[in-house]
């Protein structure tokens, strides 16, 4: 008998011929479904990965499988390049999952004929084999310069993350868009943090991370570029990043949801800079606008047209947080 946890590959489970003693459908935590599974025993537990909440964090999903008997485990990927990526399923199989599959047919095999290691170690090469010029005497002093200087290649070089305060405030276009133009004058990267949106935006800049891990690496990789932009998401960056820009959207309804939600809200925002996004509110009434919600307000950015190659208002926040050659008053460049 067997165990199913589905959510958004359900189509795919239910075309499964085989015994299931129980489902569980949404998105869940350990402790979550730890709860529903008291005293169950069984063969299998067949997960789809969706079903994991932050399920784009490899971190999140090991801790979600630490719950289950490592060999009766097998995961339903989806078709996301970050979840198959060679850095995330190496993740996988360090911990010693070594059972996925994208599909029925998949699963179907895995469950008389499961993985062993040699099966799968060539997903851990990139990790277990590291350049030549990383292997040396991995000390607490080592490590600890290294964690402060991963990403001062260039001494002048900024890390800008971004995270969006009320919900969908365009954290992830705001974010490309700044790389694209700074790009026109400073050597600038992108990174999102557990979730895949840049890859629409088709951009050999722009990288995905998928832990805390990958982002360091990133970080190294990208040591003598003048500018970083993280596209945060959930994500806690104050350790990487130089500064953090808090999205703020100034409708009521979604400024309302967000105080209820959160009532300190204002307050863990100080430490950084809060921008009103695709925002209708004119210069001249922001300090209203400061006095009733009591944000502190850095900049206020009105809704653009985002397939253009250059826009003003956005080259303006750029010259604001002291990247100089974006002049939005420079003549000639719009």
């Amino acid at each position: 008998m067997n165990i199913v946890i589905k959510n958004q590959n359900y189509r795919i489970i239910d075309l499964l011929n085989t015994e299931i003693i129980k489902t569980l459908t949404g998105e869940f935590t350990i402790e979550e479904v730890s709860a529903e599974l008291v005293n169950f025993f069984y063969n299998k537990v067949i997960i789809d990965i969706t079903a994991i909440k932050n399920f784009y964090d490899v971190n999140s999903v090991v801790t979600f499988l630490r719950g289950f008997e490592t060999e009766k485990i097998i995961i339903l990927l989806n078709e996301s390049e970050v979840l198959n990526s060679q850095s995330f399923l190496g993740h996988l199989v360090e911990h010693g999952y070594y059972n996925f599959t994208r599909n029925a047919a998949g699963i179907t095999f895995l469950l008389d004929n499961p993985n062993n290691y040699e099966k799968v170690a060539h997903y851990t090469k990139e990790i277990v084999e590291p350049k030549i010029e990383e292997r040396k005497p991995y000390t607490e002093e080592i490590k600890k310069v290294e964690e402060e200087s991963f990403s001062k290649g260039n001494l002048e070089q900024r890390i800008i993350g971004i995270q969006n305060l009320s919900e969908h405030a365009g954290a992830t276009t705001l974010a490309y868009m700044m790389i694209k133009q700074l790009k026109i004058n400073y050597l600038a990267k992108g990174i999102e943090m557990n979730k895949q949106d840049f890859i629409y935006f088709r951009d050999s800049d722009l990288a995905l991370c998928t832990s805390i891990d990958d982002l360091k690496l990133k970080l190294r990789e990208f040591a003598n570029v003048d500018a970083i932009i993280i596209d945060l998401n959930d994500f806690d960056g104050e350790e990487y990043c130089d500064e953090i820009i808090y999205l703020l959207e100034p409708g009521m309804i979604r400024l309302n949801k967000l105080l209820k939600k959160d009532s300190n809200i204002v307050e863990k925002s100080k430490n950084g800079r809060v921008i009103l996004n695709r925002s209708a509110i004119k210069d001249e009434e922001i300090s209203a606008f400061e006095y009733e919600t009591k944000f502190k307000i850095f900049y206020n950015m009105p809704n653009f047209n985002d397939r253009k190659d250059r826009i003003q208002v956005v080259d303006g926040l750029l010259y604001d947080l002291g990247f100089k050659k974006q002049d939005p008053n420079k003549k000639g460049i719009f």
